[in-house]
């Protein structure tokens, strides 16, 4: 499990855990950057992340399958992933909930 809080500042962490859990974010006024790479998944994991006035970054795994459940007001969440890639495990689901005021979480994946 992974749990990152940035208030006024920022956070960046790397998961190298073959079996993760998920976890929460919050960023409130700060930023969060969490590089998933190295990380891998054996079911369904929920990650909540909660940011006002901040951002957070995720970079996923491109066979990772992302379904957004996020509340957005005045914020938003953009997937920057590549169309290219080939289609996601479906064992391999990262559902991502939580809230975004005046703030933005940005999915990524090289």
């Amino acid at each position: 499990f992974v749990e990152i809080n940035a208030v006024f500042g920022s956070v960046k962490k790397i998961i190298f855990s073959k079996n993760f859990k998920g976890g929460e974010i919050n960023a409130f006024m700060g930023g969060a950057e969490l590089n998933l790479l190295q990380a891998d998944i054996k079911h369904n994991v929920r990650l909540e992340i909660n940011n006002v006035f901040g951002g957070t970054k995720l970079i996923l795994p491109s066979n990772w399958d992302v379904k957004n459940e996020v509340t957005a007001v005045f914020g938003g969440v953009e997937d920057k992933r590549s169309p290219n890639l080939p289609l996601p495990d479906p064992n391999k689901t990262l559902i991502i909930k939580g809230a975004c005021v005046f703030g933005g979480i940005e999915i990524k994946n090289f």
